[in-house]
Parts: structure tokens; C-alpha cells; sequence
């Protein structure tokens, strides 16, 4: 399950690994900075896409600093490692997170990942990766740095009685909430929504999930899974983007959630294929505009697939600890943009990684006007406006 986490404490006796070194210098020159040792953590979808991008920006002219990049998964089973350690360095020791135990288990998910960036006081993790929307507040605290768009979809399996036309806002409100009178889904059977004879069997991500949180807030317009239900009526709550878990036994009834990039993804072989079977359905606000999200209609204009979404870098506007005086920076050299005259927009910004990003199946954005005060364009948007 993902969860929100608060900052976990360090392993006893982890030992440092020592990124002080400074490159040989001519007499007179001022040595570069101590390298840095740079975590980020979140989102399970943007993993794959993030690690490709982490590990291309550490072998590039970019890392001048030869910062090391962790990219420490949601958790810590297939498709994933089994466990990653974050090198230690000037700042922090190091440290291994771990599924096995409650104490190193990373936060699964975009929202856990912000959750625990802000607990984070050492230095240990530098940024999350997200796939929700800021929450109130959270940009006065945080830079929400969108560099691609995604979709969420909802998804039905082989021999599905759902409708073929598609389902909307109010539908799937009705699918995944229930009844404050009886404590039930407003439907359990899929003629009630134009389909064929058939109950209806939920799967839902879970608590803490960036994509839970934008399906929520977008595709049931607010409304949150399982409102108002009593416990025989919860929808089962499984991973996100992997259906592995969907009964096949349930293939006709079943209705799942799944971040369209990362399904798309799965089915090219660019990662594991965990959709079993799944098909992506029609969604709209209304039923007038219902369609399936592709790489024509995921985009920022008004016609879009209306479930597009932007995928971020999350970091803290400050240092953390504040006696890091160069981690802001150097988290900057990878996800952000600074003022002209202090060279722009940085490797993800300029636009570096837009192969990473269409190989992993999402949308790179175009280049336009980051936001924020004096950044110029970019091929990223700093705090944006949620589509």
C-alpha cells in the first residue's frame, strides 16, 4: 500500500561515503563544490522515465559537480529493486532503503514522496517525483517543476461488460462511490451505465498514490473512492499501474486506474508489462467528450483528453539542512530553471531529456514560459496552473 510517510530515521552506525573530493585545480582557481549525493523519491510511474533521465544527466558535461543520483523506487519488489542505498556524503550518511522493514520502507507513491520530502531535514532526499497537482499550500513550500504530460484512464480486461461508448464523471462517481443511505455503490452492475448485464468489481490505487489523488480530484470531479461506503463495499486496493493483481476470474467485471504514459509503456516493452490484458477506455467530463487519451490529445489546449495531467520534480525552495548551502543548486542543475545570468534553464529544462521522456511514453513539453520571476522559456513550467 502506498502511504504517507513521515522522515524515517537513519540506519545506526551507517557509515559515510566520502563525496568531498575536489577536482585538481590550476594555482589561483577556486576548486568546484563538494560533490553532492541527490535522492529522489515518489511516483512509481515515473520511475523508469526519472532513472533514465538520473542516469544519462550523471555521465553528461551537465554534472560538473559529478553529483551522485539516486533514483529510489516506490518499492522494493518486481519490477524493482529489492533495495537501494543512498550514498552518503558531506551532509548525510548513507542509507538503504528496504521494503522488508517498516523503518526503511521508501514512500510509495507521488504523494507519500512529497509528504516526506518536506519531513526530511537531512538532506537525504533532494526531491520527489509527483504525478498529483500541488495541494493547498504546498507551493509556498515547495517548486512544483512540471517537465512532461501524462493521462489517467480508467481500464477494463478481456470480455468486459462496460460500455464501449465509454463512462464519464458522473458515472464513474457512481462506480466508485456509494450511497450515504445504504452504504453501497450507487451502480454495481454495468447495464446501469450502458454496458452489458454484469456486476461491477472495483480496483482502486492506493492511499497515497499521485495517481489516486488526480483521479479523484479529476475523473470523479472531487469525490473520493469509497465516500460513504461501509467495509463490504471498498474497492480493492492494488498497485498502481499493475494489474497483476486483477483476478482473472473478475476479467468481465472488473474496472481499474492506470497512468496512460506508463500503460502505453508497458506495451512497447520500454518496462515490464504489467497491464494484464487491460484495454484503456473512453473517458470525458460528459459524455460528449469521451475519448481514449493518445499522443494527438495529450497536450495543454482546450480540447485535450480532459484526464491529461503534468508529471513533476517536486524540491524545496530552500536547502535542507540550510547549512547545505550548494544542495539547492545542485538540485537545479538537474530539474530546474535559473535567471539568464545565471545560465537558464538547467539539463531536464533545456530540453535534454526529451528523448528519456518519449521513450518512457509520456509527452515532453514544449517550449514556452516557465513562470516564476525572471526564468524565461523553458521546456518546463514552474508551479503551473493544473490542466
Amino acid at each position: 500500500m502506498r502511504s504517507r510517510i513521515s522522515r524515517v530515521g537513519l540506519a545506526a552506525g551507517a557509515v559515510a561515503l566520502s563525496l568531498t573530493l575536489l577536482t585538481p585545480t590550476a594555482a589561483g582557481a577556486a576548486p568546484r563544490p563538494a560533490a553532492q549525493s541527490l535522492a529522489n523519491v515518489g511516483s512509481d510511474v515515473a520511475y523508469f522515465m526519472m532513472k533514465s533521465i538520473d542516469d544519462h544527466y550523471q555521465a553528461s558535461s551537465s554534472n560538473s559537480n559529478h553529483d551522485v543520483i539516486t533514483t529510489v523506487p516506490a518499492f522494493n519488489s518486481s519490477p524493482f529493486p529489492t533495495s537501494v542505498t543512498v550514498p552518503g556524503d558531506a551532509v548525510h550518511p548513507a542509507f538503504t532503503w528496504d521494503s522488508s522493514s517498516p523503518a526503511t520502507t521508501p514512500p510509495n507513491g507521488g504523494s507519500a514522496g512529497v509528504t516526506a520530502l518536506e519531513s526530511d531535514k537531512n538532506g537525504e532526499i533532494a526531491w520527489a517525483r509527483g504525478t498529483s497537482s500541488p495541494k493547498t499550500g504546498e507551493t509556498g513550500i515547495d517548486n512544483f517543476w512540471a517537465y512532461a504530460l501524462g493521462a489517467v484512464d480508467y481500464v477494463t480486461f478481456p470480455n468486459t461488460d462496460a460500455p464501449a461508448k465509454g463512462l464519464d464523471t458522473a458515472q464513474l462517481q457512481g462506480i466508485y462511490t456509494c450511497n450515504p443511505a445504504t452504504h453501497q455503490p450507487y451502480f454495481t452492475d454495468w447495464s446501469q451505465v450502458g454496458g452489458r448485464p454484469g456486476g461491477i468489481v472495483r480496483y482502486a490505487p492506493p492511499n497515497g498514490a499521485g495517481t489516486l489523488s488526480f483521479f479523484q480530484s479529476k475523473l470523479l470531479g472531487g469525490q473520493t473512492v469509497d465516500q460513504n461506503c461501509d467495509a463490504s463495499h471498498l474497492a480493492t486496493r492494488i498497485n498502481q499501474d499493475d494489474a497483476r493483481n486483477v483476478s482473472g476470474v473478475t476479467f468481465q467485471n472488473a474496472i481499474f486506474v492506470f497512468e496512460w504514459a506508463d500503460w502505453r509503456s508497458q506495451k512497447s516493452g520500454y518496462s515490464a508489462n504489467l497491464t494484464n490484458g487491460s484495454v484503456l477506455g473512453k473517458f470525458g467530463i460528459t459524455a460528449a467528450s469521451e475519448q481514449t487519451p493518445n499522443a494527438s490529445n495529450v497536450n495543454e489546449k482546450k480540447t485535450r483528453y480532459q484526464g491529461t495531467r503534468y508529471i513533476y520534480n517536486v524540491s524545496k525552495k530552500v536547502n535542507h539542512p540550510a547549512g547545505d548551502t550548494q544542495q539547492l543548486n545542485d538540485i537545479n542543475r538537474v530539474i530546474g530553471v535559473r535567471p539568464k545570468d545565471q545560465g537558464g534553464a538547467q539539463y531536464i529544462c533545456s530540453g535534454k531529456a526529451k528523448n528519456d521522456i518519449s521513450k518512457a511514453g509520456y509527452i515532453p513539453l514544449a517550449k514556452f514560459a516557465t513562470g516564476g520571476i525572471g526564468l524565461g522559456q523553458s521546456f518546463c513550467r514552474l508551479n503551473p496552473t493544473p490542466l
